[in-house]
């Protein structure tokens, strides 16, 4: 039996697959863009990462954006002691916040190719939970650093309001140099 979940999505690229293609809209000013992404993020080890951000084309070549972005680093249960009769769960993870620009280079097709220029923050937090041998621990460490950010991708408008977007960005901090490669999609309004 076929879930109304993938009923919907499958009618949903059904209707972006037949209706009439429009050229991309990015020279239009005071219109906005929402977009959610999906990938990996590289240099803290290889990680998947999740991804959503707000454009507003302020000309035909430039668009600010701000981007929220959340990357689970690692997760595991462990045991401890002689009899390893503690317990305990590590967890890790990565919030990045940026904002930018967009220099788009538009073109008679439905492809934007663009690159980014930005700089945000980069938070890292770990915590550790062990309970055992008539003791409970909590230690939380968190760390945050201010980096810049360099990105190349490209939007594909199917219409002249959705489309997909692929990216790779780069980010400069003091301490970390991690890389973040994404896909997902895109809806353009009013």
């Amino acid at each position: 039996m076929v879930s109304r979940s993938l009923l919907l999505i499958l009618s949903l690229a059904a209707g972006l697959l037949v209706s009439p293609p429009a050229f991309a809209q990015e020279d239009e000013t005071g219109v906005g863009q929402a977009y959610v992404e999906g990938g990996g993020v590289f240099g803290a080890g290889t990680h998947g990462v999740a991804a959503l951000g707000l454009a507003a084309p302020v000309a035909k070549y430039l668009a600010p954006f701000i981007e929220f972005a959340y990357a689970p680093l690692g997760s595991y249960a462990f045991t401890y002691g002689l009899n390893e009769t503690g317990k305990g769960l590590y967890r890790s993870g990565l919030i990045d916040v940026n904002g930018g620009i967009d220099i788009r280079f538009p073109n008679k097709t439905h492809w934007v190719p663009y690159i980014g220029l930005g700089a945000g923050l980069l938070h890292f937090s770990a915590s550790s939970y062990t309970s055992g041998f008539n003791s409970t621990a909590t230690i939380n460490q968190t760390r945050s650093e201010f980096a810049g950010s360099g990105s190349l991708g490209a939007l594909y408008y199917f219409t002249s309001h959705v489309g997909l977007r692929a990216e790779v960005k780069g980010y400069g901090a003091s301490d970390n140099r991690l890389a973040r490669v994404t896909a997902g999609v895109f809806y353009q309004f009013p």
